[in-house]
């Protein structure tokens, strides 16, 4: 089906996905192949490997059919496919402008690169680990109160049939409360540092990552362990100074995209795995067990299609949002018990109706970032806000080379790099701006004290 999806399109369409697919490969490659093994993990490679699976390979492998159209949401795409293939596009070229754009940064040393010839030793990694301890426990601290009892249900979907029960904090403030639940990941992360350099609690570091995990398959979104493990395999490689041989990155690709279909298959929002559900799924297909998982991991790439269907009419028939987006944003720290007329990201609402017929077709829809830097205003706010995220990066590449024996400043790029994935495909300013702090404020409170520590 991919490749008469593929002899189906236009002259036009074919050149634009060839030639999105073969810049972002050769950066790849090169990037790969370069003598330094530190420059594999570029942003960059990273930005390109997103276009690849999210706006190439991904969307036609879940949707393209035999006859060339694009089947989602009960809508055909293919009318909206070549403007997201240039939407992907200009905000590659963008990013990497960004990237490469000569300009000096003025980049501080951090943490022991303040100190000369300082050299870690226990005493630092106990520290960093007490800290660690001390994030995780306040977070499942912070779960326990939002969801009491059910808690430990939640804890053990993963790993057992049990139901999970409600109970719990339910005041509006519960959202803010349960977003603690991002706390873990930097927490983890810094557990995992300290196994590394000697410090001999691997069991308690087992025990913490296993609960955090069936924590975040019992909320049933994935990306969150996207953000979990992504830094952990980063950590190591900087640990051992290595990039990953080329059998070993496609291993863990596919070992990845068979975890997150067997997650799409058998999830439930909010009340974790089915396997149930996953039998009955599995049992409606003629397909293989892996090819079924495999094709269902893929699933998330539609954004894409309502992406490319958002930009095909603005503003044609969808207006400009122009700062919507940022005051959606700039209000989220307002309850709206105190502000009933608070913005709901009305904008959003009504792009997604323009392109999808029906309620039940537009609930649960998302879009990739650049489509809604398009729906702000136009290709000129695609390229340039993708413009200053490339050069954010670099100054991001440049401070993590600087300052790279700190392992506070390795998790910083390695959980930084990580959300990349997170700007590149929630296009929704207000959800990754909430992600950013609920994810960064515990990195940026202890990195501060990490850093007063060395004077």
């Amino acid at each position: 089906m991919f490749i008469d999806f593929v002899f189906s399109l236009k002259g036009s369409e074919i050149s634009f996905l060839f030639i999105i697919f073969i810049i972002c490969l050769f950066d790849l490659v090169k990037n790969y192949k370069d003598k330094n093994w530190f420059n594999f993990f570029k942003p960059t490679t990273l930005f390109g490997a997103l276009i690849i699976f999210y706006c190439l390979i991904g969307p036609i492998i879940t949707s393209g059919q035999q006859d060339g159209s694009i089947s989602y949401r009960a809508v055909d795409h293919r009318e909206f496919y070549e403007i997201g293939l240039l939407g992907a596009l200009f905000s590659y070229l963008s990013f990497q402008f960004g990237f490469n754009y000569k300009i000096n940064f003025k980049i501080k040393k951090f943490g022991i690169n303040k100190l000369k010839d300082y050299r870690l030793d226990g005493k630092d990694y106990l520290f960093i680990h007490k800290w660690g301890e001390r994030i995780i426990l306040f977070s499942l601290l912070m779960q326990f109160i939002n969801y009491g009892p059910s808690l430990v249900s939640r804890l053990l979907n993963l790993y057992t049939s049990v139901n999970i029960m409600g109970g719990g904090y339910q005041g509006f403030a519960s959202g803010w409360v349960s977003s603690t639940g991002n706390f873990l990941i930097f927490g983890i992360v810094l557990l995992f540092i300290c196994l590394l350099n000697g410090i001999k609690e691997r069991t308690k570091f087992i025990f913490y990552l296993a609960i955090t995990v069936g924590l975040y398959v019992s909320l049933g979104f994935r990306y969150r362990l996207l953000l979990l493990f992504l830094p952990l395999a980063l950590i190591y490689f900087f640990y051992k100074k290595i990039k990953p041989r080329i059998s070993l990155l496609l291993s863990l690709i596919l070992s990845t995209m068979i975890l997150f279909g067997f997650l799409q298959i058998s999830r439930t929002y909010g009340a974790g795995l089915d396997y149930e559900l996953f039998s009955r799924n599995l049992a409606k297909t003629d397909k293989s067990f892996l090819e079924f998982v495999l094709s269902e991991a893929t699933f998330d790439t539609n954004v894409f299609h309502t992406s490319a269907g958002i930009m095909y009419k603005t503003p044609k028939e969808i207006k400009y949002a122009g700062i919507k987006p940022i005051i959606n944003t700039i209000t989220l720290p307002i309850p709206r018990v105190f502000w009933k007329n608070k913005p709901r990201g009305e904008y959003l609402f009504e792009a997604y109706r323009k392109v999808y017929d029906g309620y039940l077709w537009e609930v649960g829809s998302a879009h990739l970032g650049f489509a809604e830097y398009y729906l702000a205003g136009g290709w000129l706010a695609l390229i340039a806000v993708n413009f200053f995220i490339g050069l954010y990066f670099k100054k991001l590449w440049y401070e993590f080379l600087l300052n790279f024996n700190d392992p506070i400043a390795q998790i910083k790029y390695s959980l930084y790099l990580s959300f990349l994935f997170i700007v590149f495909t929630r296009g929704y300013l207000l959800q990754i701006t909430f992600l950013y702090f609920t994810i960064f404020i515990p990195f940026h409170f202890f990195s501060n004290i990490w850093n007063k520590r060395y004077r």
